[in-house]
């Protein structure tokens, strides 16, 4: 059985930060140390916490739903503060460059409330084509004489330098080949500043619909361009998500939640399955994702079965893309068997809420989770 008392308090640590760091945000000293003191816990309750069920169901409940809206906006406020000072140096430096947020914050789908930022940071002019042109999209000659992959190396090089200039009490590290992390100092969240360039596709040369739209990443290491789709991505979760009432967004929160509370031993291995892995797998799910918000619990049973079958059926789970059809969702023999133990810690998180509704039942019975109701 699952201790689902400790994996309350993990949830809520991971969404609202811990108890001490709250009580030093929102104190003086003094005040602070007599509160740590004498038990004090000056976070809010959140909903799931308040309801009356079992811990196993308030811990699904909650390991399902956003993270609080203010603390998402302090992230993406922390990500422009960043961005917008990136940019105005940068453009001070003869670079032309926009800024767009990416990643889970994006999605929401991020599950700790100090969540980090990724920011792309992205070359407006030039910007690549893809060929054959479409005739009538009113592109101009580039005027920089610099190659695509020397600007982009430029900004890069340029951004390692700015952002410790302008945020000089923070933490920049330069080490991750598509990315520079920055943190501490006066940032309340890590931002991590990815430079790319606009890649614009066939089909967005006649949508002119920003989803349609690619980039390309700079990998510092191989001094080369990797092509990505997030906005697409961004769209496809997004409109399959309000599909069904926000139930795809439930299951990839879950699942990443379930995710952070293994051991790591198990986390090393399951981490093989990324964010966007994990998005692709609850995008798959299709029909299985319908639940009035009411019987959400049923996500756990279906979420289950769906883990179970993706397991079982290796033809069937060697042929499912990603949502943007950009690769296959497994393309290396590490994400099956991170699959496997994300299989089952599923298993064990339906047989323990099964356990805590039925206890003196003997065999697993589905249909018990499929129709608790909640409210």
């Amino acid at each position: 059985m699952i201790d689902f008392e400790s994996r309350l308090k993990s949830l809520k640590e991971r969404r609202q930060g811990s108890r001490e760091r709250a009580i030093f945000e929102t104190m003086d000293s003094y005040s602070a140390n007599r509160a740590i003191l004498t038990g004090q816990d000056v976070r809010k309750k959140e909903f799931f916490e308040l309801l009356k069920e079992s811990t196993g169901i308030k811990y699904a409940v909650g390991a399902m739903a956003a993270v609080d809206e203010a603390a998402t906006k302090v992230s993406v406020r922390e990500g422009d503060r960043v961005a917008d000072s990136l940019i105005k140096s940068l453009t001070g430096a003869g670079e032309s460059v926009t800024k767009r947020l990416q990643g889970s914050v994006a999605l929401d789908i991020h599950i700790k409330g100090h969540s980090d930022v990724d920011m792309l940071i992205i070359v407006t002019n030039p910007v690549n084509i893809e060929l054959p042109q479409v005739t009538s999209n009113g592109y101009s000659p580039a005027t920089d004489p610099r190659s695509l992959l020397q600007i982009i190396r430029d900004v890069r090089t340029k951004s390692e330098n700015i952002l410790p200039a302008n945020f000089p009490k923070a933490d920049v590290d330069c080490s991750n080949n598509k990315s520079i992390c920055i943190s501490g100092g006066s940032l309340s969240r890590d931002v991590d500043v990815v430079p790319a360039l606009w890649f614009d596709t066939i089909q967005y040369q006649r949508s002119f619909q920003e989803h349609d739209r690619g980039v390309k990443i700079y990998h510092k290491g191989d001094d080369k361009l990797l092509l990505n789709f997030p906005f697409s991505h961004i769209k496809l979760i997004n409109d399959r998500d309000a599909q069904y009432s926000g139930n795809l967004k439930c299951v990839i929160r879950l699942m990443k939640n379930m995710i952070a509370d293994m051991p790591e031993y198990k986390k090393r291995i399951v981490k093989q399955l990324s964010s966007y892995d994990l998005a692709a797998i609850g995008y798959h799910m299709n029909s299985d994702l319908q639940a009035p918000y009411y019987m959400r619990l049923s996500l756990i049973e279906k979420t289950r079965a769906h883990l179970n079958l993706l397991l079982a059926a290796k033809d069937y789970r060697n042929s499912l893309f990603v949502p943007d059809k950009s690769r296959k969702i497994f393309d290396t023999e590490g994400k099956t068997e991170a699959l496997s133990i994300l299989s089952k810690e599923m298993d064990d998180l339906a047989f323990s809420i099964f356990k805590e509704l039925r206890p003196f039942q003997g065999a697993y019975d589905s249909s018990t989770i499929l129709t608790k109701s909640i409210f």
